[in-house]
C-alpha cells in the first residue's frame, strides 16, 4: 500500500458520493424488511430474494469503487489490496471451500440432532433458516466481505487521508457510513454499536497492517459466524 501523500488526492465530491451515497442506497434497500409483501406477493421467498438483491448491490459497489479509483489515478493496490486476478480467484475459492465445509458440518449436525423449534425461530432473524438460505448466505458473505473492506476501509480511510485528515480520525469517521451501510438491520443489534465498534476495529487493523486481505478474512469469519448460530437450536 503506497503512502497517500505520493498519490493524487481523491476528490471530496467522489469521497462524499461513496460515503454518503452508498449507505443511503443500502438503507433504502433495507426498508424491504419492513414491507416484505413487496417480494412475497410476487411468489418469491423473502429472505432468499432479499439476500440476492443485497449481493447484487455489493457487486455494484465493488465495480463503482474500481471505476472511481481508476478515474482518480489510483489502483486497488493503493488502498491495500495487492492481489492480482489469479490470486483473487484463489482467495475467493479458499473462502468457498471453508464456507461449504462449514455448511456440510452444520447440515450434518442439524440432520442428526433434535431441534428446538421455538429457539430456532428466535435465531433465524439474522441467520439463514434452511439449506438454500445458507448457500445464498455464503455467496452474499463472499462479496460483502470484499465490498465492505474495499469501500469502508481501503477507499474511505485512504481517500480521507488524501484530503489531509488524520489517519486515526479517518478510521473513526469511516465507521459511521459503515454502520449505515447495514440499514435498519443495524439497529436490531444494540442500536448499531455492534457495527460501529467493528468498523473502528477493522479500521485500526487496516492502519496497522496496511493490507486489506487479513481484514477481509476476519470479516468473512464474522459473517459466517451468523450461519453457525443456528446450531444453538440443537437440544
Amino acid at each position: 500500500m503506497q503512502d497517500s501523500s505520493n498519490l493524487p488526492k481523491i476528490s471530496i465530491q467522489k469521497t462524499l458520493f461513496v460515503l454518503i451515497g452508498f449507505p443511503i442506497v443500502s438503507t433504502l434497500l433495507s426498508l424491504l424488511l419492513l414491507n416484505r409483501t413487496l417480494i412475497t406477493n410476487l411468489g418469491f421467498n423473502f429472505s432468499d430474494t432479499f439476500r440476492i438483491i443485497v449481493t447484487i448491490w455489493y457487486l455494484v459497489q465493488i465495480y463503482l469503487i474500481y471505476r472511481i479509483l481508476r478515474n482518480e489515478g489510483w489502483s486497488l493496490a493503493d488502498i491495500g489490496y495487492s492481489f492480482n486476478r489469479k490470486k483473487t480467484l484463489y482467495f475467493c475459492l479458499s473462502y468457498l471451500v471453508f464456507a461449504f465445509g462449514l455448511l456440510f458440518f452444520i447440515e450434518y449436525q442439524l440432520a442428526n440432532s433434535v431441534i428446538d423449534s421455538e429457539k430456532l425461530k428466535s435465531i433465524v432473524a439474522l441467520s439463514p433458516k434452511d439449506t438454500t438460505g445458507r448457500i445464498i448466505f455464503i455467496f452474499m458473505g463472499l462479496v460483502a466481505g470484499l465490498a465492505e473492506e474495499f469501500v469502508y476501509r481501503g477507499f474511505a480511510i485512504k481517500a480521507l487521508i488524501s484530503n489531509k485528515l488524520n489517519k486515526w480520525l479517518a478510521a473513526v469517521l469511516a465507521s459511521i457510513p459503515f454502520l449505515f451501510q447495514h440499514g435498519i438491520k443495524a439497529y436490531q443489534i444494540t442500536w448499531g454499536t455492534w457495527y460501529f465498534v467493528w468498523g473502528i476495529v477493522f479500521g485500526c487493523l487496516f492502519l496497522l497492517l496496511k493490507k486489506l486481505q487479513p481484514i477481509i478474512i476476519i470479516h468473512w469469519l464474522v459473517i459466517l459466524s451468523a450461519m453457525v448460530a443456528v446450531l444453538q437450536a440443537i437440544k
